[in-house]
């Protein structure tokens, strides 16, 4: 089988930890440029998107 991210981290291993891992690194890209969005707010988008 090929080895890619998606089956090689662990982070992708369910799909709950992989929404923590999108929301979070999402969270901090948004922190780091200064934006007010919070994490109830982007895991709210994320269940719209992947629902």
């Amino acid at each position: 089988m090929k080895k890619t991210i998606a089956n090689s981290n662990k982070y992708f291993s369910n799909a709950k930890k992989k929404e923590n891992m999108i929301v979070n690194s999402v969270y901090t890209s948004a922190k780091v440029e200064g934006s007010k969005t919070t994490k109830k707010e982007l895991k709210e988008h994320y269940k719209l998107i992947h629902s």
